[in-house]
């Protein structure tokens, strides 16, 4: 077996044993919860989605596919997805004229960022839009270096406007693509133009398809959402600090130095006002665009470096080739990044190994314990979560209502109540009226119990005190930190109650 073949297959078993053993995110039901809702229906018309759609379309035959194991296979899909994130940065740097070892220090640096090996541990949204862009810049990249392959103009196009529909903010970095060609339509030729745009726009047609069916819904979980939400929370919460310039200036600097990218980004910094090629242009026009992509969320967080990373390392690997980075000191600065890169994956996920605790297996075994309960008991209905990860496995479905997890559930003046049920979601303001409408067969709390300053109980409250004012029976789980709540037996009547599905 060649030697590069058997190390990526040793990474590839590293990422998917750290996929296994990584702690949960909060963030990861709403995106395993719409996959899981794909057998239902489609974002937006039928359920509420808070990003562009591509990764529940894409993903969507893994709900049949993995019925049953749903959330370690999207853990493990991510894992694999970030690794060639990985490759096609190599394959890139190559196209792009850099040495063996200098795409070879550009991909280690990519894949041991904080940022991809987040992506790649959790079953979020982030590996899917990294590998598309990675692998539509590797395209761009070919089509620059050799003036016959037009082909490869559509193909950079569709990739890169894939990458906006799996993740609004991989929008700008293809969008500087797009300025980018028409700056140099001239060199390109006409016809690579319209190719290149014929493609961004088939790569965007899922997010206009779907904008189509539900535009109303459409609009608010694309852009109104992420524009209104966090701000309202954060003040609701008083740590509205975290939304200020100068606290967000410092978070983007620590993620940047969790990695690689920091070093990078000061080495550009360093050379962009040298003569610089075609090539180069484009990759300082992409770094520009990932900045603002990273900088505008609020507050900021780790996976918003996606944007950046992938031309920021392309970027990197074209200079890795001087002479400083030959010597000690620069030899020692890059191991430095890729400590630093490592590290708090390596920590979370190595106390989890010694301890013997795969989070992943944690939450099947108290789903196959919800099985047998309800199959003991004869429910049927829906499930009512905040953490749609712990149940989108569970033979019951989730309840549509809930799919987004705690971020709509936690909104106040975001949506009003038509709007919430046009949307099909519910707010802390509707659910006891939402939850008496359409009661459910188990309610499964546990996940969002932290105190906060507007929910000093934490969230899981709201719905456990319905549950308990409604007669449900409280029943403890194997991992000993989740309890579900069953409905309470109404034999005449239980067929009737819950007979709502999710959709």
């Amino acid at each position: 077996m060649p030697l590069r073949i058997a190390l990526l297959l040793l990474i590839a078993a590293l990422m998917l044993t750290v996929a296994a053993f990584r702690p949960i995110d909060h963030d990861e039901g709403q995106y395993v919860g719409a996959v899981a809702m794909m057998r239902f229906g489609l974002p937006y018309r039928d359920f509420a989605y808070l990003q562009t759609p591509l990764q529940p379309l894409l993903f969507a035959p893994l709900a049949w596919i993995a019925e049953g194991w749903l959330f370690p296979a999207l853990r493990a899909i991510n894992a694999l997805l970030a690794l060639g994130a990985s490759v096609c940065l190599w394959i890139a740097a190559r196209r792009a004229g850099a040495s063996d070892r200098a795409a070879a220090i550009a991909a280690v640096a990519l894949l041991s960022s904080h940022m991809l090996l987040f992506a790649g541990s959790v079953a979020r949204n982030d590996a899917l839009p990294v590998l598309l862009m990675t692998a539509g810049l590797a395209a761009m990249i070919g089509l620059l270096q050799n003036d016959r392959a037009r082909w490869m103009a559509l193909l950079a196009g569709l990739l890169l406007g894939a990458a906006a529909s799996a993740k609004i903010s991989y929008g700008l970095p293809a969008a500087a693509v797009g300025l980018f060609a028409l700056w140099h339509w001239r060199t390109l030729g006409a016809g690579r133009v319209g190719l290149l745009a014929l493609g961004g726009v088939l790569g965007g047609l899922p997010t206009m398809a779907l904008a189509l069916l539900a535009p109303d819904a459409a609009w608010f979980g694309i852009i109104d959402y992420s524009l209104k939400a966090p701000f309202e929370w954060r003040a609701w919460n008083e740590k509205a600090a975290m939304l200020g310039g100068p606290k967000s200036l410092v978070r983007l600097a620590r993620f940047l130095a969790q990695g690689c990218g920091l070093i990078a980004l000061v080495a550009v910094a360093l050379v962009v006002t040298r003569r610089r090629t075609p090539v180069e242009r484009l990759l300082d026009m992409m770094i520009v665009a990932g900045l603002v992509a990273a900088w505008l969320p609020r507050p900021i967080y780790v996976q918003y470096l996606g944007p950046l990373l992938p031309a920021l390392f392309l970027r990197f690997a074209l200079l890795t080739d001087a002479p400083f980075w030959h010597r000690r000191a620069g030899r020692a600065l890059i191991a430095l990044g890729i400590v630093a890169g490592v590290a708090q994956t390596a920590t979370k996920t190595a106390a989890n190994m010694l301890a013997g605790h795969s989070p992943v297996q944690g939450i099947m075994q108290d789903v196959r314990a919800v099985d047998r309960i309800v199959a003991s008991t004869g429910l049927s209905g829906s499930i009512v979560t905040l953490s749609p990860e712990r149940s989108v496995d569970a033979a019951l479905s989730i309840d549509r209502r809930f799919v987004t997890g705690p971020f709509l559930f936690r909104t106040r003046h975001i949506l009003t109540r038509d709007e919430a049920r046009a949307f099909h979601a519910t707010t802390i303001l509707s659910a006891e009226a939402d939850l008496d409408a359409k009661p459910p067969a188990i309610i499964l709390t546990g996940s969002e119990g932290k105190p906060t300053a507007a929910f000093p109980r934490g969230l899981d409250a709201v719905l456990i005190d319905w549950a308990r004012s409604h007669g449900y029976r409280a029943v403890s789980l194997p991992s000993g930190t989740h309890q579900m709540f069953l409905a309470p037996p109404s034999p005449g009547t239980m067929a009737a109650t819950f007979a709502t599905q999710p959709l």
